[in-house]
């Protein structure tokens, strides 16, 4: 048996080799966990990228329909008081039937920019799908203050919808609920404030209707009954939807309104000429560019009058307009003016405009 003796110096490096080699193996699984914590924190932080990307319209990037659901009804939990406003976009099937559903996508994407540039900082605005938008406005329950921002809502999409060279004549159509008072959830808000939308859009569209309105007239009785009011109660609301342009009703109120005309005004020796314009279809255009071909000539005949003038459509190609304290000759500067006009909007697509004038008389039948 040999008995081997090592130096002290021998057992010094053989005992510092040992801490070298624990110290890289510490270094190692420090690096180890080091690299496990950035890919968890780059987890967590694609998941609270999905989890906001969830709660947002792709689209339009406001919050999406279970969002403002969720957040509406914790703040109501808390006996917050607030307004909800349903809104969704007039005609807005005739911008997608016409000008296809990118247009649509793009028509959406500029109401959101509009819809945020009125909103207050605390408001949530949120679309819920198609051209359906909503907005809680918190602590608001003075309904005059509610109005002015209803009108600011109205007036800033028909602003942010003018596209130059191009008829988007897209409007706004608001319903209103207010808790507590029509809901203290986020669902009895929106369907009260629903109904008062649905009343918006029966009444003429691009307004705003109060849920508790129609409610208080709901209650007096079924029917055509309204509750009493003042003759200034009646004049101020008839006056509250401020009118630009002609007065544009559906055909059938045209030809009321030119009966009245004849029987009335006509009478009393007022001059009221009877313009009906038609594009010439020479070239057999498809559908579609017939359809964009009147509405940009509705348009330019519609804005180009003034407001006691009224126009219709009456049909697939044809507009037709009473022009009130007229002659003549004055009716035609006017269609030269409206025809320019037209020809400006529709740029090289327009199409031949045909027009014939007539003076209302007394003896007259429909023009």
């Amino acid at each position: 048996m040999h008995t081997i003796f090592q130096s002290d110096f021998q057992t010094d490096e053989i005992r510092k080799t040992d801490e070298r080699r624990k110290v890289l193996e510490l270094e190692r699984m420090k690096k180890s966990l080091e690299l496990q914590l950035q890919e968890m924190a780059k987890t967590v932080e694609r998941q609270q990228e999905m989890i906001a990307l969830a709660k947002k319209d792709p689209l339009t990037g406001l919050r999406n329909r279970q969002e403002v659901s969720d957040q509406v009804n914790a703040m109501l939990h808390g006996d917050c008081e607030g307004a909800f406003f349903i809104m969704d976009m007039d005609n807005f099937k005739c911008v997608n039937d016409t000008y296809g559903h990118m247009e649509g996508d793009r028509v959406l994407v500029r109401f959101a920019r509009a819809l945020k540039t009125v909103v207050e900082e605390d408001d949530i605005v949120a679309r819920l799908g198609g051209d359906e938008f909503v907005i809680f406005s918190p602590g608001h329950r003075d309904k005059c203050a509610l109005k002015v921002k209803a009108r600011q809502i109205i007036r800033q999409i028909e602003r942010g919808l003018v596209t130059p060279g191009r008829l988007m004549r897209v409007t706004v159509s608001i319903g209103i609920a207010m808790a507590p008072y029509d809901g203290i959830t986020y669902e009895a808000l929106y369907g009260n404030a629903d109904k008062a939308l649905y009343v918006t859009k029966n009444g003429g569209k691009n307004g705003y209707q109060f849920f508790e309105d129609i409610e208080r007239t709901a209650e007096r009785g079924a029917g055509n009954s309204r509750p009493n009011s003042s003759l200034k109660e009646i004049t101020n609301k008839l006056r509250e939807r401020k009118m630009e342009g002609s007065f544009e009703v559906e055909y059938s109120n045209f030809e009321k309104i030119y009966r009245f005309m004849e029987r009335n005004l006509i009478r009393e020796n007022r001059e009221v000429q009877c313009v009906l314009f038609t594009i010439s279809d020479d070239m057999e255009a498809d559908e579609t560019t017939l359809q964009r071909q009147l509405e940009h000539l509705q348009h330019a005949v519609t804005s180009s009058l003034r407001k006691g003038d009224v126009t219709t459509r009456y049909s697939s190609s044809q507009v037709l307009a009473l022009l009130m304290d007229v002659n003549m000759q004055n009716a035609d500067m006017v269609v030269n003016r409206i025809l320019g006009k037209y020809r400006m909007e529709s740029g090289k697509e327009a199409m031949k405009v045909l027009y014939d004038i007539q003076q209302l008389r007394a003896s007259e039948e429909v023009c």
